[in-house]
Protein backbone atom coordinates (compact mmCIF):
# COMPACT_ATOMS: atom_id res chain seq x y z
CA UNK A 1 0.00 0.00 0.00
CA UNK A 2 2.84 2.43 0.83
CA UNK A 3 4.54 1.76 -2.50
CA UNK A 4 1.27 2.39 -4.34
CA UNK A 5 0.71 5.57 -2.37
CA UNK A 6 4.24 6.76 -3.22
CA UNK A 7 3.57 6.15 -6.91
CA UNK A 8 0.28 8.05 -6.75
CA UNK A 9 1.81 11.03 -4.94
CA UNK A 10 4.71 11.18 -7.38
CA UNK A 11 2.28 11.04 -10.26
CA UNK A 12 0.16 13.87 -8.87
CA UNK A 13 3.23 15.97 -8.08
CA UNK A 14 4.58 15.48 -11.61
CA UNK A 15 1.21 16.35 -13.13
CA UNK A 16 1.03 19.48 -10.98
CA UNK A 17 4.56 20.45 -12.05
CA UNK A 18 3.66 20.11 -15.74
CA UNK A 19 0.50 22.20 -15.35
CA UNK A 20 2.39 24.82 -13.37
CA UNK A 21 5.09 25.10 -16.03
CA UNK A 22 2.42 25.33 -18.74
CA UNK A 23 0.54 28.19 -17.10
CA UNK A 24 3.66 30.03 -15.93
CA UNK A 25 4.81 30.06 -19.57
CA UNK A 26 1.68 32.03 -20.40
CA UNK A 27 2.18 34.69 -17.75
CA UNK A 28 3.21 38.14 -18.94
CA UNK A 29 6.86 39.16 -18.59
CA UNK A 30 8.27 35.95 -17.06
CA UNK A 31 6.51 33.42 -19.31
CA UNK A 32 8.80 33.93 -22.29
CA UNK A 33 11.87 33.11 -20.20
CA UNK A 34 10.69 29.54 -19.51
CA UNK A 35 11.15 27.28 -22.52
CA UNK A 36 9.75 23.83 -23.29
CA UNK A 37 12.96 22.23 -22.01
CA UNK A 38 11.61 22.82 -18.51
CA UNK A 39 9.34 19.80 -18.99
CA UNK A 40 12.33 17.47 -19.43
CA UNK A 41 14.59 19.02 -16.80
CA UNK A 42 14.90 16.43 -14.04
CA UNK A 43 16.34 18.82 -11.49
CA UNK A 44 13.57 21.36 -12.11
CA UNK A 45 10.90 18.66 -12.01
CA UNK A 46 12.27 17.31 -8.71
CA UNK A 47 12.23 20.77 -7.17
CA UNK A 48 8.76 21.48 -8.54
CA UNK A 49 7.46 18.09 -7.38
CA UNK A 50 8.88 18.62 -3.88
CA UNK A 51 7.33 22.08 -3.81
CA UNK A 52 4.02 20.58 -4.96
CA UNK A 53 4.01 18.05 -2.11
CA UNK A 54 4.89 20.77 0.39
CA UNK A 55 2.16 23.02 -0.99
CA UNK A 56 -0.33 20.16 -0.76
CA UNK A 57 0.44 19.74 2.95
CA UNK A 58 0.31 23.47 3.60
CA UNK A 59 -2.90 23.71 1.59
CA UNK A 60 -4.45 20.98 3.71
CA UNK A 61 -3.73 22.89 6.90
CA UNK A 62 -4.81 26.18 5.32
CA UNK A 63 -8.16 24.88 4.07
CA UNK A 64 -8.96 23.39 7.47
CA UNK A 65 -8.03 26.66 9.17
CA UNK A 66 -10.17 28.62 6.72
CA UNK A 67 -13.07 26.20 7.15
CA UNK A 68 -13.07 26.23 10.95
CA UNK A 69 -11.89 29.83 11.29
CA UNK A 70 -13.92 31.69 8.66
CA UNK A 71 -17.00 29.52 8.31
CA UNK A 72 -17.54 28.60 11.98
CA UNK A 73 -15.41 30.57 14.48
CA UNK A 74 -15.61 34.04 12.93
CA UNK A 75 -19.44 34.10 12.63
CA UNK A 76 -19.73 32.87 16.22
CA UNK A 77 -17.51 35.60 17.71
CA UNK A 78 -18.92 38.38 15.50
CA UNK A 79 -22.64 37.63 15.27
CA UNK A 80 -22.67 36.20 18.80
CA UNK A 81 -20.28 38.67 20.39
CA UNK A 82 -22.80 39.56 23.10
CA UNK A 83 -23.30 35.93 24.13
CA UNK A 84 -21.45 34.28 27.03
CA UNK A 85 -18.39 32.27 26.05
CA UNK A 86 -20.01 29.00 27.06
CA UNK A 87 -22.94 29.70 24.76
CA UNK A 88 -20.57 30.65 21.94
CA UNK A 89 -18.79 27.33 22.37
CA UNK A 90 -22.09 25.45 22.21
CA UNK A 91 -22.99 27.19 18.95
CA UNK A 92 -19.47 26.55 17.61
CA UNK A 93 -19.86 22.79 18.10
CA UNK A 94 -23.43 22.94 16.78
CA UNK A 95 -22.30 24.48 13.47
CA UNK A 96 -19.31 22.12 13.33
CA UNK A 97 -21.53 19.07 13.81
CA UNK A 98 -24.18 20.00 11.24
CA UNK A 99 -21.67 20.82 8.50
CA UNK A 100 -19.06 18.13 9.24
CA UNK A 101 -21.40 15.26 10.04
CA UNK A 102 -24.54 15.83 7.95
CA UNK A 103 -23.71 18.16 5.03
CA UNK A 104 -20.24 16.78 4.26
CA UNK A 105 -21.36 13.21 4.90
CA UNK A 106 -23.99 13.44 2.15
CA UNK A 107 -22.21 15.65 -0.37
CA UNK A 108 -18.70 14.14 -0.35
CA UNK A 109 -17.53 10.67 -1.38
CA UNK A 110 -13.90 10.05 -2.30
CA UNK A 111 -14.67 6.61 -3.73
CA UNK A 112 -17.03 7.96 -6.39
CA UNK A 113 -15.21 11.23 -7.04
CA UNK A 114 -14.51 11.79 -10.77
CA UNK A 115 -10.87 12.81 -10.99
CA UNK A 116 -8.32 12.97 -13.78
CA UNK A 117 -5.63 11.53 -11.51
CA UNK A 118 -7.80 8.48 -10.90
CA UNK A 119 -8.21 8.00 -14.64
CA UNK A 120 -4.46 8.29 -15.29
CA UNK A 121 -3.50 5.93 -12.48
CA UNK A 122 -6.11 3.23 -13.11
CA UNK A 123 -6.74 3.43 -16.85
CA UNK A 124 -3.39 4.54 -18.22
CA UNK A 125 -0.89 3.22 -15.68
CA UNK A 126 -2.96 0.10 -14.98
CA UNK A 127 -2.82 0.36 -11.20
CA UNK A 128 -5.32 -2.09 -9.69
CA UNK A 129 -8.46 -0.21 -8.65
CA UNK A 130 -8.54 -1.85 -5.21
CA UNK A 131 -4.92 -0.95 -4.40
CA UNK A 132 -5.43 2.58 -5.68
CA UNK A 133 -8.54 3.31 -3.62
CA UNK A 134 -7.23 1.68 -0.44
CA UNK A 135 -4.08 3.79 -0.62
CA UNK A 136 -5.98 6.98 -1.41
CA UNK A 137 -8.58 6.47 1.32
CA UNK A 138 -5.95 5.67 3.94
CA UNK A 139 -3.89 8.74 3.03
CA UNK A 140 -6.95 10.96 2.71
CA UNK A 141 -8.42 10.27 6.13
CA UNK A 142 -5.15 10.17 8.06
CA UNK A 143 -4.17 13.60 6.71
CA UNK A 144 -7.75 14.85 7.02
CA UNK A 145 -7.76 14.00 10.72
CA UNK A 146 -4.45 15.81 11.27
CA UNK A 147 -5.54 18.92 9.37
CA UNK A 148 -8.99 19.11 10.94
CA UNK A 149 -7.71 18.37 14.45
CA UNK A 150 -5.18 21.21 14.35
CA UNK A 151 -7.85 23.73 13.32
CA UNK A 152 -10.51 22.43 15.71
CA UNK A 153 -8.12 22.49 18.69
CA UNK A 154 -6.93 26.01 17.88
CA UNK A 155 -10.30 27.71 17.47
CA UNK A 156 -12.23 25.73 20.08
CA UNK A 157 -9.53 26.54 22.66
CA UNK A 158 -10.11 30.24 21.97
CA UNK A 159 -13.67 29.67 23.20
CA UNK A 160 -12.52 27.82 26.30
CA UNK A 161 -12.97 24.22 25.15
CA UNK A 162 -10.70 21.57 26.74
CA UNK A 163 -8.36 19.75 24.32
CA UNK A 164 -10.00 16.41 25.09
CA UNK A 165 -13.31 17.70 23.75
CA UNK A 166 -11.75 18.87 20.49
CA UNK A 167 -9.89 15.59 19.98
CA UNK A 168 -12.95 13.46 20.70
CA UNK A 169 -15.33 15.40 18.46
CA UNK A 170 -12.82 15.65 15.61
CA UNK A 171 -12.19 11.90 15.78
CA UNK A 172 -15.95 11.29 15.77
CA UNK A 173 -16.40 13.56 12.73
CA UNK A 174 -13.61 11.87 10.76
CA UNK A 175 -14.76 8.36 11.63
CA UNK A 176 -18.32 9.24 10.70
CA UNK A 177 -17.08 10.47 7.31
CA UNK A 178 -15.39 7.06 6.82
CA UNK A 179 -18.69 5.42 7.65
CA UNK A 180 -20.38 7.64 5.04
CA UNK A 181 -17.80 6.50 2.46
CA UNK A 182 -18.89 2.94 3.17
CA UNK A 183 -22.58 3.89 2.82
CA UNK A 184 -21.98 5.70 -0.48
CA UNK A 185 -20.10 2.67 -1.84
CA UNK A 186 -22.77 0.22 -0.72
CA UNK A 187 -25.52 2.39 -2.23
CA UNK A 188 -23.68 2.38 -5.55
CA UNK A 189 -23.03 -1.37 -5.43
CA UNK A 190 -26.66 -2.17 -4.63
CA UNK A 191 -28.46 0.34 -6.87
CA UNK A 192 -25.86 1.82 -9.21
CA UNK A 193 -26.86 5.27 -7.92
CA UNK A 194 -24.24 7.93 -7.20
CA UNK A 195 -25.75 10.11 -4.50
CA UNK A 196 -23.19 12.92 -4.80
CA UNK A 197 -24.21 13.36 -8.45
CA UNK A 198 -27.85 13.97 -7.56
CA UNK A 199 -27.79 17.78 -7.64
CA UNK A 200 -31.29 18.15 -6.21
CA UNK A 201 -30.48 16.08 -3.11
CA UNK A 202 -27.05 17.66 -2.68
CA UNK A 203 -28.31 21.25 -2.80
CA UNK A 204 -31.30 20.53 -0.58
CA UNK A 205 -28.95 19.05 2.03
CA UNK A 206 -26.53 21.99 1.71
CA UNK A 207 -29.22 24.66 2.04
CA UNK A 208 -31.12 22.91 4.81
CA UNK A 209 -27.88 22.06 6.62
CA UNK A 210 -26.47 25.59 6.62
CA UNK A 211 -29.81 27.10 7.63
CA UNK A 212 -30.04 24.66 10.53
CA UNK A 213 -26.41 25.25 11.46
CA UNK A 214 -26.61 29.04 11.67
CA UNK A 215 -30.22 29.37 12.85
CA UNK A 216 -29.36 29.50 16.59
CA UNK A 217 -26.76 32.17 15.93
CA UNK A 218 -29.07 34.34 13.81
CA UNK A 219 -32.13 33.97 15.99
CA UNK A 220 -31.78 33.90 19.75
CA UNK A 221 -28.35 32.38 20.29
CA UNK A 222 -29.75 29.31 22.01
CA UNK A 223 -28.12 25.92 21.66
CA UNK A 224 -29.84 23.05 19.89
CA UNK A 225 -30.26 19.32 19.86
CA UNK A 226 -27.03 18.95 17.88
CA UNK A 227 -24.95 20.49 20.65
CA UNK A 228 -26.35 18.19 23.30
CA UNK A 229 -26.02 15.17 21.06
CA UNK A 230 -22.39 15.57 20.00
CA UNK A 231 -21.27 16.47 23.52
CA UNK A 232 -22.67 13.17 24.76
CA UNK A 233 -19.88 10.60 25.09
CA UNK A 234 -21.97 7.68 23.72
CA UNK A 235 -22.52 9.54 20.44
CA UNK A 236 -18.77 9.99 19.84
CA UNK A 237 -18.04 6.39 20.83
CA UNK A 238 -20.71 5.11 18.44
CA UNK A 239 -19.28 7.21 15.58
CA UNK A 240 -15.75 6.03 16.27
CA UNK A 241 -16.77 2.37 16.47
CA UNK A 242 -18.83 2.56 13.28
CA UNK A 243 -15.95 4.33 11.55
CA UNK A 244 -13.48 1.65 12.62
CA UNK A 245 -15.75 -1.10 11.31
CA UNK A 246 -16.35 0.75 8.05
CA UNK A 247 -12.63 1.54 7.72
CA UNK A 248 -11.69 -2.09 8.19
CA UNK A 249 -14.12 -3.10 5.47
CA UNK A 250 -12.90 -0.38 3.09
CA UNK A 251 -9.23 -1.23 3.62
CA UNK A 252 -9.39 -5.02 3.50
CA UNK A 253 -12.62 -6.31 1.97
CA UNK A 254 -14.25 -3.72 -0.30
CA UNK A 255 -14.20 -4.19 -4.08
CA UNK A 256 -13.76 -0.83 -5.80
CA UNK A 257 -13.44 -1.90 -9.41
CA UNK A 258 -16.96 -1.04 -10.57
CA UNK A 259 -17.03 2.25 -8.63
CA UNK A 260 -13.62 3.37 -9.91
CA UNK A 261 -14.34 2.38 -13.51
CA UNK A 262 -17.68 4.21 -13.37
CA UNK A 263 -16.00 7.32 -11.97
CA UNK A 264 -13.21 7.30 -14.55
CA UNK A 265 -15.67 6.83 -17.41
CA UNK A 266 -17.60 9.89 -16.28
CA UNK A 267 -14.43 11.96 -16.24
CA UNK A 268 -12.67 10.43 -19.24
CA UNK A 269 -12.10 13.19 -21.81
CA UNK A 270 -9.40 11.20 -23.63
CA UNK A 271 -11.58 8.10 -23.99
CA UNK A 272 -15.04 9.55 -24.64
CA UNK A 273 -14.81 13.24 -25.46
CA UNK A 274 -17.99 13.24 -27.51
CA UNK A 275 -20.14 11.93 -24.68
CA UNK A 276 -18.55 14.26 -22.17
CA UNK A 277 -19.21 17.27 -24.38
CA UNK A 278 -22.76 16.07 -24.93
CA UNK A 279 -23.37 15.76 -21.19
CA UNK A 280 -21.87 19.19 -20.54
CA UNK A 281 -24.04 20.67 -23.28
CA UNK A 282 -27.17 19.04 -21.87
CA UNK A 283 -26.59 20.43 -18.40
CA UNK A 284 -25.13 23.91 -18.25
CA UNK A 285 -24.73 25.28 -21.76
CA UNK A 286 -27.39 23.58 -23.85
CA UNK A 287 -29.51 25.81 -26.06
CA UNK A 288 -33.05 24.92 -27.05
CA UNK A 289 -33.71 23.64 -30.55
CA UNK A 290 -36.17 26.48 -31.07
CA UNK A 291 -33.29 28.95 -30.78
CA UNK A 292 -31.91 27.57 -34.06
CA UNK A 293 -35.13 27.30 -36.04
CA UNK A 294 -35.15 28.70 -39.59
CA UNK A 295 -37.73 31.29 -38.61
CA UNK A 296 -35.64 32.52 -35.68
CA UNK A 297 -32.48 32.69 -37.80
CA UNK A 298 -34.24 34.79 -40.45
CA UNK A 299 -35.60 37.13 -37.77
CA UNK A 300 -32.09 37.57 -36.37
CA UNK A 301 -30.66 38.48 -39.76
CA UNK A 302 -33.34 41.10 -40.38
CA UNK A 303 -33.22 42.49 -36.86
CA UNK A 304 -29.47 43.07 -36.79
CA UNK A 305 -28.75 43.79 -40.45
CA UNK A 306 -27.72 47.35 -39.52
CA UNK A 307 -24.95 46.03 -37.23
CA UNK A 308 -21.53 44.81 -38.28
CA UNK A 309 -18.36 43.24 -36.90
CA UNK A 310 -18.30 42.22 -33.25
CA UNK A 311 -21.49 44.16 -32.54
CA UNK A 312 -23.27 41.88 -35.00
CA UNK A 313 -21.68 38.67 -33.67
CA UNK A 314 -22.56 39.43 -30.06
CA UNK A 315 -26.03 40.69 -30.89
CA UNK A 316 -26.70 37.41 -32.70
CA UNK A 317 -25.30 35.40 -29.79
CA UNK A 318 -27.33 37.14 -27.08
CA UNK A 319 -30.50 37.05 -29.14
CA UNK A 320 -30.16 33.48 -30.36
CA UNK A 321 -29.35 31.86 -27.00
CA UNK A 322 -32.40 33.04 -25.10
CA UNK A 323 -32.67 29.77 -23.20
CA UNK A 324 -29.18 30.31 -21.77
CA UNK A 325 -29.35 34.04 -21.10
CA UNK A 326 -32.85 35.44 -20.85
CA UNK A 327 -34.58 32.61 -19.06
CA UNK A 328 -32.13 32.57 -16.11
CA UNK A 329 -32.37 36.36 -16.05
CA UNK A 330 -36.16 36.30 -16.01
CA UNK A 331 -36.15 33.62 -13.32
CA UNK A 332 -34.02 35.86 -11.13
CA UNK A 333 -36.46 38.72 -11.68
CA UNK A 334 -39.37 36.46 -10.76
CA UNK A 335 -37.61 35.21 -7.62
CA UNK A 336 -36.91 38.78 -6.52
CA UNK A 337 -40.52 39.75 -7.12
CA UNK A 338 -41.84 36.77 -5.17
CA UNK A 339 -39.38 37.36 -2.33
CA UNK A 340 -40.36 41.03 -2.17
CA UNK A 341 -44.05 40.20 -2.01
CA UNK A 342 -43.37 37.67 0.76
CA UNK A 343 -41.31 40.15 2.79
CA UNK A 344 -43.98 42.85 2.47
CA UNK A 345 -46.64 40.37 3.57
CA UNK A 346 -44.54 39.38 6.59
CA UNK A 347 -44.06 43.07 7.42
CA UNK A 348 -47.82 43.53 7.68
CA UNK A 349 -48.44 40.27 9.52
CA UNK A 350 -45.57 40.60 12.01
CA UNK A 351 -44.69 44.29 12.12
CA UNK A 352 -42.62 44.16 15.30
CA UNK A 353 -40.24 41.45 14.10
CA UNK A 354 -40.02 43.02 10.64
CA UNK A 355 -39.29 46.44 12.14
CA UNK A 356 -36.53 44.96 14.32
CA UNK A 357 -34.86 43.43 11.27
CA UNK A 358 -35.33 46.57 9.15
CA UNK A 359 -33.56 48.74 11.70
CA UNK A 360 -30.44 46.63 11.03
CA UNK A 361 -30.29 47.43 7.30
CA UNK A 362 -26.93 49.14 7.68
CA UNK A 363 -25.29 46.28 9.56
CA UNK A 364 -26.67 43.75 7.06
CA UNK A 365 -25.24 45.50 3.99
CA UNK A 366 -22.15 43.21 3.75
CA UNK A 367 -24.49 40.23 3.27
CA UNK A 368 -25.39 41.79 -0.07
CA UNK A 369 -22.07 40.40 -1.30
CA UNK A 370 -23.36 36.86 -0.94
CA UNK A 371 -26.76 37.75 -2.39
CA UNK A 372 -25.32 39.50 -5.43
CA UNK A 373 -22.78 36.73 -5.99
CA UNK A 374 -25.66 34.31 -6.56
CA UNK A 375 -28.02 36.81 -8.17
CA UNK A 376 -25.82 38.34 -10.86
CA UNK A 377 -25.26 36.70 -14.22
CA UNK A 378 -21.73 36.27 -15.48
CA UNK A 379 -19.93 33.01 -14.70
CA UNK A 380 -22.40 30.71 -16.45
CA UNK A 381 -22.74 33.21 -19.26
CA UNK A 382 -18.97 33.16 -19.83
CA UNK A 383 -19.07 29.37 -20.15
CA UNK A 384 -21.93 29.64 -22.63
CA UNK A 385 -20.03 32.24 -24.68
CA UNK A 386 -16.99 29.99 -24.75
CA UNK A 387 -18.89 26.88 -25.81
CA UNK A 388 -21.22 28.44 -28.40
CA UNK A 389 -19.12 31.31 -29.75
CA UNK A 390 -15.48 31.62 -28.69
CA UNK A 391 -14.40 27.98 -28.89
CA UNK A 392 -14.06 28.17 -32.68
CA UNK A 393 -13.34 31.87 -33.09
CA UNK A 394 -10.41 31.76 -30.67
CA UNK A 395 -8.52 29.65 -33.17
CA UNK A 396 -8.35 32.76 -35.36
CA UNK A 397 -5.56 35.23 -34.57
CA UNK A 398 -7.63 38.30 -35.50
CA UNK A 399 -10.25 37.37 -32.91
CA UNK A 400 -7.67 37.05 -30.15
CA UNK A 401 -6.05 40.35 -31.09
CA UNK A 402 -9.43 42.10 -30.94
CA UNK A 403 -10.22 40.75 -27.47
CA UNK A 404 -10.52 44.26 -25.93
CA UNK A 405 -13.25 45.16 -28.46
CA UNK A 406 -15.60 42.26 -27.81
CA UNK A 407 -14.80 42.43 -24.08
CA UNK A 408 -16.26 45.94 -23.90
CA UNK A 409 -19.35 44.91 -25.88
CA UNK A 410 -20.04 41.96 -23.60
CA UNK A 411 -19.29 43.95 -20.45
CA UNK A 412 -21.93 46.55 -21.36
CA UNK A 413 -24.51 43.81 -22.03
CA UNK A 414 -23.82 41.92 -18.80
CA UNK A 415 -23.65 45.15 -16.81
CA UNK A 416 -27.10 46.15 -18.03
CA UNK A 417 -28.67 42.91 -16.84
CA UNK A 418 -26.91 42.98 -13.46
CA UNK A 419 -27.76 46.63 -12.80
CA UNK A 420 -31.41 45.84 -13.42
CA UNK A 421 -31.25 42.91 -10.99
CA UNK A 422 -29.48 45.06 -8.39
CA UNK A 423 -32.02 47.87 -8.76
CA UNK A 424 -34.90 45.44 -8.33
CA UNK A 425 -33.22 43.91 -5.25
CA UNK A 426 -32.72 47.34 -3.69
CA UNK A 427 -36.31 48.31 -4.53
CA UNK A 428 -37.70 45.13 -3.00
CA UNK A 429 -35.72 45.60 0.22
CA UNK A 430 -36.66 49.27 0.40
CA UNK A 431 -40.38 48.57 0.01
CA UNK A 432 -40.20 45.75 2.56
CA UNK A 433 -38.45 48.03 5.07
CA UNK A 434 -40.92 50.85 4.46
CA UNK A 435 -43.79 48.43 4.95
CA UNK A 436 -42.27 47.61 8.32
CA UNK A 437 -42.48 51.29 9.27
CA UNK A 438 -38.82 52.28 8.89
CA UNK A 439 -38.34 55.79 7.49
CA UNK A 440 -36.44 58.94 8.20
CA UNK A 441 -37.78 62.35 9.04
CA UNK A 442 -38.32 63.12 5.38
CA UNK A 443 -39.83 59.71 4.70
CA UNK A 444 -36.58 58.13 3.57
CA UNK A 445 -34.24 56.29 5.89
CA UNK A 446 -30.55 57.17 5.30
CA UNK A 447 -29.65 53.49 5.10
CA UNK A 448 -31.85 53.17 2.01
CA UNK A 449 -29.36 55.29 0.07
CA UNK A 450 -26.50 53.10 1.26
CA UNK A 451 -28.51 50.03 0.25
CA UNK A 452 -28.94 51.31 -3.31
CA UNK A 453 -25.32 52.40 -3.62
CA UNK A 454 -24.03 49.05 -2.33
CA UNK A 455 -26.32 46.98 -4.56
CA UNK A 456 -25.45 48.87 -7.74
CA UNK A 457 -21.74 48.92 -6.89
CA UNK A 458 -21.69 45.17 -6.35
CA UNK A 459 -23.51 44.68 -9.65
CA UNK A 460 -20.72 46.59 -11.38
CA UNK A 461 -18.07 44.58 -9.52
CA UNK A 462 -19.44 41.14 -10.39
CA UNK A 463 -20.14 42.15 -13.99
CA UNK A 464 -16.51 42.99 -14.65
CA UNK A 465 -15.10 40.32 -12.31
CA UNK A 466 -16.39 37.20 -14.10
CA UNK A 467 -15.58 38.61 -17.53
CA UNK A 468 -12.10 39.63 -16.40
CA UNK A 469 -11.34 36.12 -15.12
CA UNK A 470 -12.60 34.67 -18.39
CA UNK A 471 -10.48 36.88 -20.65
CA UNK A 472 -7.28 36.98 -18.61
CA UNK A 473 -7.15 33.36 -17.39
CA UNK A 474 -9.51 31.68 -19.89
CA UNK A 475 -9.87 28.67 -17.58
CA UNK A 476 -12.01 26.46 -19.82
CA UNK A 477 -10.52 23.61 -21.79
CA UNK A 478 -12.22 22.08 -24.80
CA UNK A 479 -13.81 19.63 -22.32
CA UNK A 480 -15.35 22.59 -20.43
CA UNK A 481 -13.21 21.88 -17.36
CA UNK A 482 -11.63 24.79 -15.51
CA UNK A 483 -7.98 23.74 -15.15
CA UNK A 484 -6.09 27.02 -14.76
CA UNK A 485 -4.67 27.09 -11.19
CA UNK A 486 -4.29 30.88 -11.25
CA UNK A 487 -7.99 31.21 -12.00
CA UNK A 488 -8.86 29.18 -8.90
CA UNK A 489 -6.25 31.01 -6.82
CA UNK A 490 -7.53 34.47 -7.75
CA UNK A 491 -11.16 33.40 -7.25
CA UNK A 492 -10.28 31.91 -3.86
CA UNK A 493 -8.56 35.11 -2.71
CA UNK A 494 -11.54 37.24 -3.70
CA UNK A 495 -13.97 34.82 -2.02
CA UNK A 496 -11.86 34.88 1.16
CA UNK A 497 -11.98 38.68 1.25
CA UNK A 498 -15.76 38.54 0.85
CA UNK A 499 -16.12 36.08 3.73
CA UNK A 500 -14.03 38.32 5.98
CA UNK A 501 -16.11 41.39 5.09
CA UNK A 502 -19.38 39.57 5.75
CA UNK A 503 -18.23 38.50 9.20
CA UNK A 504 -16.40 41.69 10.20
CA UNK A 505 -19.35 43.94 9.27
CA UNK A 506 -17.71 47.31 8.61
CA UNK A 507 -19.47 50.62 9.12
CA UNK A 508 -22.36 50.96 6.59
CA UNK A 509 -21.09 54.25 5.17
CA UNK A 510 -17.54 52.93 4.89
CA UNK A 511 -18.75 49.74 3.23
CA UNK A 512 -20.95 51.52 0.68
CA UNK A 513 -18.37 54.12 -0.27
CA UNK A 514 -15.63 51.48 -0.44
CA UNK A 515 -17.79 49.18 -2.58
CA UNK A 516 -18.47 51.98 -5.06
CA UNK A 517 -14.84 53.11 -5.18
CA UNK A 518 -13.41 49.59 -5.50
CA UNK A 519 -15.90 48.67 -8.24
CA UNK A 520 -15.10 51.74 -10.35
CA UNK A 521 -11.37 51.28 -9.80
CA UNK A 522 -11.69 47.60 -10.69
CA UNK A 523 -13.36 48.49 -14.00
CA UNK A 524 -10.62 51.00 -14.85
CA UNK A 525 -7.81 48.59 -14.01
CA UNK A 526 -9.46 45.71 -15.87
CA UNK A 527 -9.89 47.75 -19.05
CA UNK A 528 -6.17 48.52 -19.01
CA UNK A 529 -5.18 44.90 -18.33
CA UNK A 530 -7.51 43.55 -20.99
CA UNK A 531 -6.09 45.88 -23.62
CA UNK A 532 -2.53 44.89 -22.71
CA UNK A 533 -2.71 41.16 -21.97
CA UNK A 534 -5.97 39.65 -23.30
CA UNK A 535 -4.67 39.15 -26.87
CA UNK A 536 -2.09 36.73 -25.42
CA UNK A 537 -4.15 35.11 -22.63
CA UNK A 538 -7.56 34.76 -24.30
CA UNK A 539 -7.05 31.50 -26.20
CA UNK A 540 -8.15 27.86 -26.34
CA UNK A 541 -6.21 25.54 -24.03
Amino acid sequence: MLRTLSTILNLEASSFANRLIYYVQRLPLIGKRIGDRAYSSRSLKRVTAAAALLLAVLWGFLTSMLYIGLVIYLPVVTLGKDLPQEQQLNIFWHIFSIISFIVAGVTSAKVLEPKRGKYIAVKLMRLPANRYMRSILGYKYVTFFVYLLSAALLFSSLLGAPPSQGILLTAAAVMWRICCEFLHLRLFQQTGHVLVKNNAVVWIVILAGYITAFAPLLLDGSSSWATSLIEALPFSIICIVLGMLAGGYLLFRADYRDAVYAATKRDDPLLDLGRLMSEAQKTSVKAKDSDYSAEMLNDHRKKFENKEGYDYINAIFFSRHKSLIRQPFYKRLAILGAAGAAMILVAFLKPEQAAAISTRIGSLLPTLILVMAFLTVGEQLCKAMFFHCDLKLLRQSFYRQDAPKHFRIRFVRILGMNLLLAALLALVLTLAAMAAGISGEAGLHPDFILLWVSSLALAVFFSVHHLFLYYIFQPYTTELNAKNPFFHLFSGIVSGIFIILINVKPDPVVFSVSAAAVSLLYVAVVLVLIRKYAPQTFRVK
